[in-house]
């Protein structure tokens, strides 16, 4: 095992460890359970690079962790079970029924309101990520104070600011209105440091944008010229990655479109290849097209609760025991014949992830070692979030160009067509393929939010068969936990 996985079980257990309180504490006190003070740290002679490294492993491995929201339940383990979550919610991933309760709340929008666990789970989780990204601030000498160049926290500041941005994107869209619609609304507390944690009021969603944005830009600097060990380390690609994200999502496509062009123009990350669609191409954090992911293995897996024991029938999982996790059969029957992530799906009842999420043995139940790795970010978004902005922005031939780039490598006969498509078209084809090749990535809400879309759920979803609901229904809107509200005078 290389040194940042060693990291990880050291420092990042240790972190975890005193993590796992009650609903009814405050999740942004001045000594957040599952960080490491300046004091602490200055007290026990521990602050210098080695240390950080193994601090910043602490937060990455918070994101995969069981538990990280605050609960035993098998539905929280971290970033997957937002992704998890967050389909089921927009109709983009259906479940067959609820036979033993995980999710479910999710699959009957039951899920976003004060006293509700997931809307608990979601913010307890991010906020994490928030205070131990900040606790590394504090301890380098503050947020806003970059070590110089050639020293060695240089690189820790920098994946920590990527880190904290990351946890305020996925917070800000989840828990406010999206940017066009509600930038000057009230929508979370900003928090720079651990040690005032407990005082912050509310900020705007555009100040939380502005935020994240000047995070992202100070981790392009920090980490210029670094080259991790291993795709789980946030470096500069991953900065670039999210900065066209919230570029995208805060409706300037210049910025979009130039930041995901960066990514795709490096070479760096190639895409998954028609050849290869159907192999391990989303099994084995070694594809060469993931920007972002965790190397699960025997030591670091959460068993059950993970991604693989959710969703894969070839693995010992809740969807082999028959809580099944599908694609919308509507969705589904959309798939043209020519394009080939069709087969990643069972063709009939139940249609589940067939050729896509699979462990390779390839056996139903088989595999009891959930050492499957995790995707968080791939090449391929980047190739549709480039598509988007340019579309929105009526620049419409490097549009033509990033989609048909992909589609060349899924469905060559409708790749074909993609020069004739007017904007509209162009659009509709975009958002097909946002729900089609992020099918079980965790993009199915914000998607349907960006594209302002009414979702009509699968005749297979257990919960509301054939029922539609539009992007600006309240359900798909998290509200502040009521812990939190009762804990902070200053969110009321």
């Amino acid at each position: 095992m290389n040194t940042i996985k060693n990291n990880i079980l050291g420092l990042g257990v240790l972190l975890l460890a005193t993590s796992f309180v009650g609903c009814s504490e405050d999740y942004l006190n001045k000594e957040p359970n599952g960080s490491i003070s300046k004091t602490q740290l200055s007290e026990n002679s521990l602050w210098n690079p080695n240390v950080l490294l193994g601090q910043a492993a602490g937060v990455i491995s918070t994101s995969f962790v069981s538990g990280t929201g605050g609960t035993t339940d098998h539905d929280d383990f971290g970033q997957k079970s937002v992704d998890i979550a967050t389909d089921l919610m927009s109709g983009d991933m259906v479940m067959a029924g609820e036979t033993y309760g995980w999710f479910s709340a999710d699959s009957k929008l039951l899920n976003n309101t004060t006293t509700k666990t997931r809307a608990y789970k979601i913010w307890r989780y991010y906020y994490q990520i928030v205070r131990s990204s900040n606790s590394i601030f504090d301890v380098i000498g503050g947020d806003g104070k970059m070590p110089a160049e050639g020293e060695a926290n240089r690189v820790y500041y920098g994946q920590a600011k990527v880190l904290r941005a990351y946890a305020y994107f996925n917070l800000v869209n989840l828990y406010a209105k999206p940017y066009d619609e509600g930038a000057t609304k009230p929508a979370l507390p900003i928090l720079k440091s651990q040690l005032t944690a407990s005082t912050s009021g509310l900020s705007t969603v555009d100040d939380v944008y502005n935020f994240i944005i000047a995070d992202l830009k100070e981790a392009l600097v920090a980490l210029n010229g670094y080259k991790r060990a291993t795709k789980d380390q946030p470096d500069a690609s991953l900065a670039q990655a999210y900065l066209a994200y919230v570029y995208l999502s805060k409706g300037d496509y210049e910025n979009a479109a130039k930041y995901s062009a960066d990514i795709i123009s490096s070479g760096s990350y190639p895409l998954l290849s028609y050849a290869n669609l159907t192999t391990t191409g989303f099994s084995s954090i070694d594809s060469p097209n993931w920007i972002w992911g965790i190397n699960l293995t025997k030591d670091n897996t959460s068993g059950l609760p993970t991604f693989w024991g959710q969703v894969d029938y070839f693995t010992y999982s809740y969807c082999w025991a028959g809580d099944y996790k599908m694609i919308p059969d509507n969705v589904y029957s959309s798939i043209p014949a020519t394009d080939k992530r069709k087969s990643w799906f069972r063709s009939s009842f139940p249609q589940m992830s067939w050729y896509k999420f699979y462990d390779a043995g390839r056996k139903a139940g088989g595999d009891k070692l959930w050492t499957n790795d995790e995707v968080y970010m791939r090449i391929e978004e980047m190739y549709l979030v480039n598509a988007e902005a340019n579309a929105r922005a009526n620049n419409l031939s490097e549009a033509r160009t990033a989609l048909k780039s992909l589609l060349d490598q899924r469905d060559p006969t409708v790749a074909a067509t993609v020069a004739f498509m007017n904007q509209g078209q162009l659009l509709d084809a975009i958002y097909y393929n946002w729900r089609v090749e992020l099918w079980a990535e965790g993009r199915g809400l914000l998607t349907m939010k960006r594209f302002k879309k009414s979702v009509v759920r699968g005749g297979n979803d257990f919960a509301y068969p054939g029922e539609s609901f539009s992007y600006n229904d309240s359900r798909f809107t998290f509200e502040i936990p009521e812990a939190e509200i009762n804990n902070n005078p200053n969110l009321k």
